[in-house]
C-alpha cells in the first residue's frame, strides 16, 4: 500500500537526547527535569503525570524564551532537507509527539513539517499556561487524524524511539525506530537506524515505501 503520510516523534528521534532535558536546563529547571524523570522510571508516576510534570517546566514562560531554548536543543542534521526528500516523493510529513502544540508549531516553521498531532497546553498573551489535564495517546491521535483525512493507518509510516511510539507502530503500515535502545521498540517498528542525519532516515523511509 502507498505511504501517504510520514509522521515523526520529536524527543529522542529528531533531537539528540530528550529535548526537554535541554529546555529545562536552559530555563534553570534541570533539577526538576531529573526529579520528574526519576519518578517516572521508578514507577512513581504514569505517562500522563510524567508529561504533565515535564510541561509544567514551561508554565509562566514566554513563547519567545522557549523558542530561544528550542534553537539550542541538539538535533539531527538536515531535517529540512529530509522533509523535502519525502515531500518530493509525494508524502505529507507531520509530527506525532507528546510535545505541546507550541513546540510543534516552532518545528513546522523552522523545518517545514506540514502539521502535527500533539498534546495541548494553553498559551495566553504569549505566556504558557497550566499543564494540568494533558493526556498522552499518540495512537489515538493518529487514528483520529487518519479518519479526518480519509486514509487508512496502513498508509502511514511513523518514526520514533520510545514505548509510546511502539504503540503506534503496531497500528500502522510501517515503523522506524531511530536511535532507540529499547529492544521492544525496535521489534515493534520492524526497521531500525542509528544516525545523526535526517537524510539517512528519509532514505530508509523511501526504500521501505517502494
Amino acid at each position: 500500500m502507498t505511504i501517504r503520510i510520514a509522521t515523526f516523534d520529536i524527543d529522542g528521534t529528531l533531537t539528540i537526547g530528550h529535548g526537554w532535558y535541554f529546555i529545562a536546563s536552559l530555563l534553570g529547571r534541570g533539577d526538576d527535569y531529573r526529579r520528574y524523570t526519576a519518578m517516572f522510571r521508578a514507577g512513581k508516576s504514569d505517562e500522563a503525570r510524567h508529561l504533565s510534570n515535564l510541561l509544567s517546566i514551561a508554565e509562566g514562560v514566554s513563547l519567545n524564551r522557549l523558542y530561544s531554548a528550542l534553537e539550542e536543543v541538539p538535533r539531527l542534521r538536515n531535517i529540512a532537507a529530509g522533509i523535502r526528500m519525502l515531500g518530493q516523493a509525494g508524502m505529507e510529513v507531520m509530527l506525532l509527539t507528546h510535545n505541546p502544540q507550541y513546540v510543534c508549531e516552532w518545528y513546522e516553521r523552522r523545518f517545514g513539517f506540514s502539521g502535527h498531532c500533539s498534546a495541548f497546553q494553553a498559551v495566553d498573551g504569549g505566556i504558557v499556561g497550566s499543564a494540568d489535564g494533558v493526556f498522552p495517546d499518540k495512537a489515538a491521535w493518529l487514528k483520529d487524524m487518519c479518519a479526518l483525512k480519509g486514509i487508512s493507518p496502513q498508509e502511514v509510516i511513523h518514526t520514533g524511539d520510545s514505548a509510546s511510539d511502539a504503540a503506534v507502530f503496531r497500528t500502522i503500515g510501517h515503523g522506524i525506530a531511530v536511535n532507540s535502545r529499547d529492544r521492544e521498540v525496535i521489534k515493534s517498528a520492524g526497521y531500525a537506524i542509528n544516525t545523526v542525519d535526517m537524510k539517512d532516515v528519509a532514505r530508509l523511509l523511501l526504500r521501505i515505501s517502494e
